[in-house]
């Protein structure tokens, strides 16, 4: 992943912005595929001191200041700006394993970018960015006429050991100096859209979704973190259609769930925060293997509601099968789910510590 220093903000990517006259040293490096001027995204953002994330994945690049941020994707005439989508003049391609964008791209939208007009270097600017976790949000999964998973063996329900979870780790969280929201605080139902709505408009710095598993075979046992990607096998497709099904008790399943994005734009959208999320679970995972007498299952991907429709670094974590009574009984221990509440507290706060000390994950 490419990360260079931010220097400036974008209020829109529209051709009605600032038009950006290129330094002749940039002018040198345009070339021409299939009848159009092409220029390096990466000289681009190295001349003009630009943020740029590149997603090797997907082959996908997050220019990005704050809260507004633009993705290009290579093989894709269009950008997404702060999640709308605009249409380019021609698609962003990948030369000699360069990443070229349109030359009239730069010009009318590179102007907002960067905050000028002229063709001469921009001064330097010392940017203070400082890279700390201050708040986080923690979702404590089901709730009300939601009650999750339920154990056939005991009155367990998984909406209320999530809840139990939740607060021991708010606790701990802010004990450690963390500002902590929560989606809900009490047995109420909280639609998913509603949810993801509470993290978008927190400020906060991570979302982290909280459940307890179940499964049909009773000898599946164990520790889950997921991230959010495309669904990579069976088990994990099951799971989304469990976690996602509160959507049908919600009067809420409104626009933001129907609207459907296409595969290229659904590409771009898991381009923001994929390293920060994975980071996130992987912390997680290592701190329930070393904290916790549990099968660690380690980290996985899927396309869960709440991950989804949420902008910051996020995960969905799966303490436990409530299916299997070995997990189901250790539950049930006296202390267990605020041990659990530990573990995960300890891994958040390796993510924050290691996160700040390198910068955003920028310093080797």
């Amino acid at each position: 992943m490419i990360v260079i220093a931010v220097l400036a903000g974008l209020a829109g990517c529209a051709a009605q912005g600032p038009y950006l006259r290129l330094d002749s040293s940039l002018v040198r490096e345009i070339g021409t595929f299939s009848g159009t001027e092409y220029i390096p995204l990466i000289r681009l953002c190295d001349f003009y001191s630009l943020d740029c994330k590149w997603d090797s994945f997907i082959k996908a690049a997050s220019l990005h200041r704050g809260a507004n941020r633009v993705v290009l994707m290579v093989g894709s005439d269009r950008a997404l700006v702060n999640g709308v989508e605009r249409k380019m003049d021609r698609p962003v391609i990948l030369e000699g394993g360069v990443v070229m964008v349109p030359v009239s791209f730069a010009k009318n939208n590179m102007g907002q970018l960067v905050g000028m007009v002229t063709a001469e270097r921009p001064p330097e600017v010392t940017v203070s960015k400082k890279f700390t976790i201050k708040t986080i949000v923690l979702d404590a999964g089901h709730g009300g006429k939601d009650p999750g998973a339920l154990s056939r063996r005991s009155r367990l329900r998984e909406k209320d050991m999530n809840l139990t979870i939740a607060k021991k780790l708010k606790s701990i969280l802010e004990d450690n100096g963390i500002k902590v929201v929560m989606t809900r605080s009490n047995d109420t139902f909280i639609p998913l859209p509603k949810r993801s709505k509470i993290a978008n408009q927190s400020g906060a710095d991570l979302f982290v979704s909280i459940h307890i598993n179940a499964s049909r075979s009773r000898s599946m046992r164990g520790f889950e973190c997921y991230y959010l990607s495309s669904a990579t096998d069976d088990n994990a497709r099951a799971l989304e259609a469990i976690e996602n099904s509160s959507l049908k008790l919600s009067d809420e399943a409104d626009a933001e769930h129907s609207r459907a994005l296409d595969k290229t734009l659904w590409d771009m959208v898991l381009t923001e925060n994929r390293m920060e999320s994975a980071e996130l679970a992987g912390q997680i995972c290592d701190s329930a293997q070393r904290n916790l007498n549990i099968n660690n299952r380690g980290i996985r991907t899927a396309r869960f509601y709440v991950l989804k429709h949420t902008n910051i670094p996020s995960v969905l974590v799966e303490v436990g099968y409530i299916s299997n009574k070995h997990d189901e009984l250790e539950m049930r221990g006296q202390g267990r789910l605020e041990k659990i509440a530990e573990a995960l507290a300890k891994g958040i706060l390796r993510y924050k510590l290691r996160y700040e000390e390198t910068e955003g994950f920028t310093k080797s």
